[in-house]
């Protein structure tokens, strides 16, 4: 068995002698990306049933195993033996603009910088945000249908989230010319991940995105003295207070890294979660109305901290649309040592690619898989429970979201300030085609059509 050392892996190159394990790498260079973005669970269906569980695969640049199912999912996130580099698995790709972001941290590193960051989640700094969050969300939506019952829902949800973003996370007013830079770098970065172009020749997506990268995370360390000094309530405060074990402050470096990846994992993820389950319940009137009924038995203008527990439906409902349309579509490892997974040998330093939105769908562990159904999370079915990572919408083992509990928190305030005050269903103009990357959600933007309820 092949053994690199815990010092030696990243210094490594990507393995590609994988022609004992059946599948294909696809087109040269690209691999099956085109195919991807044109219908995901297809293109991964079929791989599965051609090739199995475990088959080799390309995907923009990088040759790999495609990883299937549950029991590989939880072989690859529990990580029992250390083995599963996540820091190597995304180098390439998110790694061009988040290097040192947690994601991309491994093992004893992941976890003594996770314990920082867990600092701005504990429950005194969640009850903090969730007051601030509540009148935001109410603000923004009570003037949705000022101008039309007609809206597109994505781009509306996703301003109002980067709001509530800019000031939970940054501490930064909506009307701050500094947030709409923010927000404008941050999209920047984003975009840049589709880029093909990996050099910074000016005029790409690459270009534009490393000098938004560069600006964000100026913009964050000249802050960092200040809001250390100071006593607010936002994350980066939080962050920027904590100490090590010894008394030390965590250093500005490692701040930046948190705070720019904080933002793209925290904003998007909720932003696509709420299209997708929107666009279920613009057609699954009873569903819609029982979380309506739940929202409005809380008997508050806004939620507070310990009514969170009081919607459960609300919970499933958003578990059950991250089901259907993960907010990640590719999850992705690197082997540090030999291994095996699935009955075939995966030599070191081999790229592991997983795909949720098929694992999540699948026959074995879900009835009617492809249905909108949040009663198959409720009992009797507790069809979740038949193998614990048939669902991973929130990710798994040490690398499991840190931000889950910030993100269902923040779906349950949108529902309960958007259903009180508005009936909605699908405009006949929308259609069922869906985008998966760089971020998945309805091709058309949702459009729905608003119904104020009258109180």
């Amino acid at each position: 068995m092949a053994t690199a050392t815990s010092t030696d892996y990243r210094q490594l190159k990507n393995n590609h002698g994988l022609k004992h394990i059946p599948g294909s790498f696809g087109a040269p260079v690209i691999g099956h990306t085109f195919a991807l973005v044109k219908d995901l669970y297809g293109t991964i269906d079929k791989q599965y049933k051609k090739y199995g569980n475990v088959s080799r695969f390309g995907l923009a640049g990088f040759k790999g195993v495609l990883l299937i199912g549950p029991d590989l999912f939880q072989q690859v996130y529990l990580d029992k033996d250390r083995n599963f580099s996540a820091e190597m698995g995304y180098m390439g790709s998110l790694g061009r603009y988040y290097k040192g972001a947690l994601l991309l941290r491994d093992h004893e590193e992941h976890r003594f910088q996770r314990r920082m960051m867990q600092s701005a989640f504990k429950n005194d700094a969640m009850k903090g945000y969730i007051d601030t969050m509540g009148p935001m969300i109410a603000d923004a939506v009570e003037h949705w249908d000022d101008t039309s019952k007609e809206m597109l829902f994505f781009p509306a949800i996703k301003q109002t989230l980067l709001d509530v973003a800019a000031k939970i996370f940054v501490g930064l007013d909506k009307d701050d010319k500094r947030a709409e830079e923010m927000n404008r770098d941050f999209s920047d970065v984003a975009d840049g991940l589709m880029g093909i172009i990996t050099k910074e020749i000016p005029g790409t997506k690459h270009y534009k995105a490393k000098k938004a990268e560069r600006h964000m995370k100026a913009f964050f360390e000249n802050l960092i003295e200040e809001r250390r000094a100071g006593d607010g309530i936002d994350t980066f405060s939080y962050f920027t207070r904590e100490k090590t074990e010894d008394g030390e402050y965590f250093s500005n470096e490692d701040i930046t890294a948190h705070m720019s990846f904080l933002l793209f994992a925290a904003h998007d993820t909720t932003t696509s979660a709420l299209s997708h389950l929107l666009y279920y319940l613009g057609q699954d009137m009873e569903a819609q109305q029982r979380l309506r009924e739940e929202a409005e038995a809380i008997g508050k203008d806004f939620l507070e901290y310990e009514d969170l527990d009081k919607m459960p439906l609300a919970e499933v409902a958003v578990k059950e649309a991250l089901r259907l349309h993960p907010s990640v579509m590719m999850m992705q490892r690197r082997t540090i040592n030999d291994c095996e997974l699935g009955g075939y040998h995966i030599p070191a330093n081999t790229i592991l690619f997983l795909t949720p939105m098929h694992t999540q769908r699948m026959e074995e562990y879900w009835d009617n898989p492809h249905k909108f159904d949040i009663d198959r999370w409720l009992e009797p079915r507790l069809e979740h429970k038949r193998h614990s990572f048939s669902f991973v919408g929130f990710g798994g083992g040490a690398h499991k979201c840190i931000g889950m509990h910030f993100a269902l928190m923040q779906t349950k305030n949108f529902l309960h300030q958007f259903l009180r005050r508005y009936e909605f269903k699908l405009d006949p103009k929308a259609t069922d085609n869906f985008q998966t990357v760089p971020l998945p959600k309805p091709l058309d933007d949702l459009p729905i059509v608003l119904k104020r309820i009258d109180k």
